[in-house]
């Protein structure tokens, strides 16, 4: 068998609105909504300088049903930059770019091939020497249940590929979509499952038979940190895999905690925060991070923190010192989960109303019911669109962080800030 390589993406949600974001920053704003589109051409780019044989895309090119014009022309001309190169370009559809919820009149180059809603087996060919078979179908609606991975087997010869949108295992994050196992996809007896829908990048398995998540292309949003891009795979001619990480992403997101437990006076606190935003510039590889910063910890700083006006003036201080930064470094949002420089222990043993509040508090943490009680208890204020616009709801971690940080101002405010 020839070696061949190909590169295999994901999640490009291209025009990704990023509608939840609050930036107050038209540059910024400018920015995030161009991302995902120079996102994909990196992806493109990549795939001529590397001079591959392929591209899978393994689902959710566009970001919804009601994709823009502009992002089905943007990838189609991608792919005929591709396909003017020589190089094939084999597509599924996941949930967000089902079947069903779309149509396009555009005309597709000709070494395009977008898999169906039944499964598809494809030969790659060579100066007629087989490369690869590459299985694949497309989601026929949104909520697919169904385990597709079922559907896959080994058929004829060469690298066996599989390409699916789905969600492997329980504990992804994600939409049980297309849910299947880890054995699932290993008895199938292929060589490579080129997998989408889970945007961190994971091996779910290696060695004679690979599983990969290659993540999405540009991260959207605060719970997609970190380095965003797609995974060139080069097979040697006995079958060996080499699988490298590529970035492409053209903005970082990042989250920071920074503990005040050093920090003596407002000065301390607006160093802390300059160093950060030139050492998070620095490591950013070239691009913009935008950042969500949580002070953390107890100190002399918490009497400061909690007064109305510290957080937006803090906010609006650190946005003009991370543009300063190029690569610029845009705080969206700072949070505290900082108590006061007391022993909650020794307050919650205390036999009067405060400490009897802080031992009720503790045993709600401790609940095993914890998440439910508290979901039960907010839940008509996530229910509600309007709020949901704005805020994002909150993980079980969250949730007992912000706990703790009711018991810090309760604390606080009943003790005093001058009580030992």
């Amino acid at each position: 068998m020839p070696s061949f390589s190909f590169i295999h993406a994901a999640d490009l949600h291209l025009d990704s609105p990023f509608s939840a974001m609050s930036l107050n920053n038209p540059e910024l704003a400018g920015l995030m909504r161009s991302a995902s589109m120079e996102a994909f051409e990196k992806l493109i780019g990549l795939c001529l300088s590397k001079a591959v044989d392929f591209l899978l895309v393994a689902g959710d090119v566009y970001d919804g049903a009601d994709r823009s014009l502009r992002a089905q022309v943007k990838f189609r001309n991608g792919l005929k930059k591709l396909d003017d190169a020589g190089i094939r370009t084999f597509v599924v559809h996941g949930n967000h770019d089902a079947l069903d919820t779309w149509s396009t009149t555009l005309d597709w180059p000709g070494r395009v091939h977008i898999f169906k809603d039944r499964i598809e087996t494809v030969s790659v060919e060579r100066q007629g020497a087989v490369l690869s078979q590459i299985q694949g179908i497309s989601y026929p609606q949104r909520e697919e249940r169904r385990n597709l991975s079922l559907l896959f087997g080994r058929k004829g010869p060469g690298f066996q590929i599989g390409l699916l949108h789905a969600n492997v295992g329980s504990d992804t994050g994600h939409e049980p979509y297309a849910p299947c196992s880890v054995e699932d996809l290993q008895k199938s007896g292929l060589d490579f499952w080129a997998l989408g829908h889970v945007h961190r990048r994971k091996v779910v398995y290696e060695g004679s038979q690979w599983a990969v998540y290659p993540g999405n292309t540009q991260g959207r949003n605060v719970r997609e940190t970190g380095e965003k891009g797609c995974a060139l795979v080069t097979v040697a001619d006995d079958g060996d895999v080499a699988v490298e990480f590529h970035e492409t992403g053209t903005v970082r997101w990042g989250v920071h905690d920074l503990s005040i437990r050093n920090l003596v006076s407002e000065q301390d606190l607006l160093k802390a925060l300059d160093r950060l935003c030139r050492e998070t510039s620095e490591s950013g590889s070239g691009s913009p991070t935008i950042l969500r910063l949580v002070l953390s910890g107890s100190g002399p700083l918490y009497g400061f923190l909690q007064k109305p006006g510290s957080l937006p003036d803090l906010l609006e201080i650190v946005h003009e010192t991370g543009m300063s930064y190029s690569p610029f470094v845009w705080v969206e949002q700072i949070q505290t989960r900082v108590s006061p420089g007391q022993d909650m222990e020794v307050l919650r043993q205390g036999r009067d109303f405060l400490g009897e509040l802080l031992r009720s508090s503790m045993d709600l943490v401790e609940n095993k019911e914890f998440e439910g009680i508290i979901r039960g208890e907010i839940s008509p204020l996530f229910d509600d669109p309007r709020f949901r616009r704005f805020g994002e709801v909150p993980d079980t971690r969250e949730l007992k962080e912000l706990v703790r940080e009711a018991e810090g101002i309760c604390a606080e405010g009943l003790q005093g800030e001058d009580i030992d």
